[in-house]
């Protein structure tokens, strides 16, 4: 691998931690509240992330887009017939959480998590397909699904890296429908 290849690898993996990381706070947050907990810092935070769940959503689905973008257009790395299903439904939530931002619609939940819940079964999927080759097909003759391309800190791919990020968007619309049920 190249140093920018390299550089581009360890920034996206560093980055797919700290989505995991946010995963678990927002998973014990979703917790939290089914108990209905008395802390404030708890509070705050779910009222922070209600606040921006919008905003947020567009930073992470626009990180994505320009990750997967980096990783084909910039490293080379030939995207398979799931890393395009993935895009397929990535891509567009960057465009309707920028459209909710600007007309503040707070109603794009419906939209992404659908979309949200299809790309964390391909990327669960395609997680499958990575670890167990023999036990899935893939026909792809240009790019393999099943090919790994790199596994940063033993366990970070391409696909771990969508489901991330799918994992978190559909964190963070289930937390941002405290705020805004009435």
């Amino acid at each position: 691998m190249s140093f920018l290849t390299q550089l581009l690898v360890s920034v996206l993996a560093s980055g797919t931690l700290f989505i995991q990381a946010a995963c678990l706070v927002l998973l014990i947050l979703l917790i939290a509240g089914l108990i209905k907990p008395k802390n404030k810092t708890i509070k705050k935070l779910k009222g922070a992330i209600s606040d921006n769940y919008i905003v947020i959503i567009l930073v992470i689905t626009s990180l994505a887009t320009a990750g997967s973008l980096a990783l084909s257009e910039i490293v080379n790395f030939a995207p398979c017939k799931l890393c395009w299903y993935q895009r397929a439904v990535m891509y567009p939530q960057a465009v309707i959480a920028f459209i909710a931002l600007m007309t503040n619609d707070i109603k794009i939940k419906k939209y992404i998590l659908p979309l949200s819940i299809i790309g964390l079964v391909i990327a669960t999927y395609h997680i499958l397909l990575q670890m167990f080759p023999s036990a899935f097909q893939c026909s792809d003759e240009l790019a393999k699904c099943s090919a790994v391309q790199f596994a940063q800190f033993g366990f970070i791919t391409i696909p771990v890296m969508a489901f991330s990020a799918f994992l978190l968007i559909i964190l963070v619309s289930l937390t941002g429908e405290f705020k805004d049920v009435k």
